[in-house]
């Protein structure tokens, strides 16, 4: 287009019609740099005729492309609204330029007739326009004509000291912003606090945390340090993935976004900052360090978290919504479940520590907020209770809401433990109501919290002792019969096989010559025989492949995190990124409800041989300095071996009702 023609038009009434016409909301693609506040006229017509006496001006007409203007001037010709039209015309110049070379300039202008076409290129919009004066420039040649429809119409169309028009400043619009607060449920005896001051320590003694012993270097400390094993817990392992989500949560966002996080850490079930664990609150999930009570602290913070958030917010900004994006794993999953009801029941300490830490900003949201996020790692209550009689394998949680009703929140995944199978860790599932997506590994292969490496040394049958000759053979003995049996009847087992095929597994028999003779003078010895899995290395690699996987889930919810590839300390290993790769397309699988493709028996093996812990087993193998098994038997099951796996290596799972799946 070798000429262009923009025009500007000024209602008494309305002021500058033509303002924003020319930009991309308006328009579109066909939107014109530098000429945003003008109307682009794609074609022009005025006619003039002579009476023979005077001319005749029989109006003009124009045609515009549909833009802000159009219901702006069907305004005008609904109030018979005066006008004026300025109409700019432009062509290149000998150097390729753009050129204003002439003008026409309407007053007093009435629109007379509108319509609006469609046809096959673009919707056009025509306006017939009528005028009490006109003004026509040629800007180059300096020539120029004028004429006055209406002498006595002078006065009105161009008033002495005629002010400019300025349109009232545009009101300030309305800045809100929402506030998102992370809280983080750390599960049953981890505590982040705890593991960074033993870590500290431990690295003072210039030792490695990779070393494979460092796990019987770090109980060695806690007992110098005057801490016996049930109150060591937190101080012996790593940090889990709620540590690291809650480090990785990005509280660095700018208010300009229009949301911001900050997040809460909350030590896990069991655990205090710097004191010796609670075995009460480990074992049964209750008292000042239970499940209920760490919920309390959370509550106990929001204030707090609110009041940081707000230094970084202007005073005039209204707060549209506070909301919370909630992790937790372990009894820390039940927590933050049982948390999350707290906020859709409209809990009033909730409602307090809002308007506490809101102070003098305005607030426009649910009195106690809303739930962005649920994402939580194989939920296990184990509440004990006097109803259940201090049964932490129990469906009963007593009072510990982890039911997760239609509305508690916009979005909630969970991810579960393939191989965990322990009587004590029953799981607290939440399908089918919500995505719920089972990964390889046992509880804390997905929670994290094993130390890097390991060298794991177990039972995976339960010692079984007979009294028998002082001379008899240990493998001819019945209790080493049995234990051999038992080793077909594993392999078997989908929680333990893959454990089976990749590491050797063996009876192990030792004795004890603390027997008295029999009747007739013959020495006697008690004879014990138990599968073992021993000196196997493994690492803690897989829980950094859950870790991404669940981050997932929450970005798709909507939750910031910072770039996650950029520590070291939960860096992937290379061999499991294929795994990762089917394990992020298997969460968003579950999330989208469609199929997904189970891990093969071949890629458990690969996974199994480095990476699953045997957290079900009949307790670690102590060996003495002459290489010799001691112990291991004991009378009472329940209190002996509390990591025991459940019946048939086969794990309970509860749903939402409580009812045995």
């Amino acid at each position: 287009m070798s000429h262009i023609v923009y025009l500007r038009i000024n209602g008494e009434r309305q002021g500058n019609i033509s303002a924003g016409c020319g930009t991309e909301a308006s328009i579109g693609n066909r939107w014109q740099l530098g000429h945003e506040n003008e109307i682009m006229c794609l074609s022009l017509a005025q006619s003039m005729t002579s009476t023979g006496q005077q001319a005749h001006h029989q109006g003009l007409q124009f045609c515009k492309m549909i833009d802000k203007s159009s219901p702006l001037l069907m305004q005008a010709i609904n109030d018979n609204e005066p006008l004026k039209l300025d109409f700019d015309f432009y062509r290149i110049n000998p150097f390729g330029r753009m050129e204003k070379y002439y003008r026409i300039e309407l007053r007093g202008a009435l629109i007379n007739h509108t319509w609006t076409t469609f046809a096959d290129d673009i919707p056009n919009e025509y306006i017939i326009v009528s005028y009490d004066y006109i003004l026509c420039q040629h800007l180059i040649a300096g020539t120029e004509n004028s004429y006055l429809v209406f002498p006595d119409n002078y006065n009105r169309l161009f008033p002495v000291q005629q002010a400019a028009y300025i349109a009232p400043p545009p009101p300030e619009p309305k800045r809100e912003i929402t506030l998102v607060l992370g809280v983080f449920f750390d599960g049953t005896g981890n505590n982040a606090i705890n593991t960074q001051n033993m870590l500290e320590v431990f690295k003072a003694k210039h030792y490695q945390i990779s070393n494979p012993d460092a796990a019987s270097i770090l109980e060695k400390t806690a007992e110098e340090m005057g801490m016996t094993d049930s109150e060591a817990t937190s101080y012996l392992g790593y940090y889990t993935n709620i540590h690291w989500l809650s480090t990785l949560y990005d509280t660095d966002l700018p208010p300009e976004k229009g949301f911001v996080q900050q997040g809460i850490y909350i030590e896990g079930i069991g655990t205090e900052d710097g004191k010796p664990d609670s075995l009460l609150g480990q074992g049964l999930g209750i008292s000042d360090t239970g499940v209920i009570a760490k919920t309390d602290k959370a509550v106990s913070k929001i204030a707090e978290a609110i009041k940081s958030l707000l230094i970084k917010i202007p005073d005039k900004v209204t707060v549209k919504a506070v909301q919370f994006d909630i992790f937790g794993f372990s009894r820390g999953a039940a927590a933050a479940r049982h948390f999350a009801n707290r906020i859709q029941n409209a809990d009033p300490l909730i409602i307090a520590a809002i308007r506490e830490g809101l102070a003098r900003f305005t607030y426009t949201g649910a009195p106690a907020g809303k739930t962005r996020f649920i994402g939580i790692m194989d939920t296990v209550a184990a509440i004990g209770t006097p109803v259940n009689g201090l049964n932490p394998h129990s469906a009963d949680t007593g009072i510990v809401n982890i039911t997760l009703r239609p509305g508690v929140a916009e979005k909630v995944f969970h991810i579960t433990a393939l191989n965990e199978c322990r009587f004590n860790f029953a799981l607290n599932s939440v399908r089918p109501a919500w995505p719920e997506l089972a990964l390889p590994g046992a509880h804390s292969d997905i929670g994290g919290g094993y130390l890097p490496v390991m060298r794991e040394s177990v039972f995976l049958t339960r010692p079984q002792g007979e009294t028998v000759p002082d001379g008899q053979p240990e493998t001819q003995t019945d209790v080493c019969q049995r234990a051999l049996a038992q080793k077909t009847v594993l392999a078997a087992l989908p929680a333990v096989a893959p454990l089976l095929r990749t590491h050797p597994v063996n009876v192990s028999t030792w004795s004890q010559h603390t027997v008295p003779s029999d009747r007739n003078g013959q020495m006697q010895k008690r004879s014990f025989a138990a599968l073992t899995l021993q000196k196997r290395i493994v690492r803690n690699g897989w829980a950094n492949v859950v870790l991404r996987v669940m981050m997932a889930a929450a970005q798709e919810a909507g939750v910031i995190f910072t770039e996650v590839e950029k520590n070291d300390d939960v860096k992937l290993p290379a061999e499991l990124m294929p795994f990762y790769q089917k394990a992020l397309a298997q969460g968003k699988a579950v999330r989208a409800g469609r199929i997904y493709a189970p891990f093969l028996p071949a890629e458990m093996d690969t996974i199994a041989r480095d990476y699953i812990h045997c957290s079900a087993n009949w307790n670690a193998v102590e060996i003495k300095e002459s290489g010799e098994i001691y112990g291991g038997a004991w009378a009472s099951e329940t209190l002996g071996f509390i990591n025991r796996p459940d019946e048939n290596w086969r794990r309970t799972v509860y749903n939402m009702d409580g009812k045995n799946t």
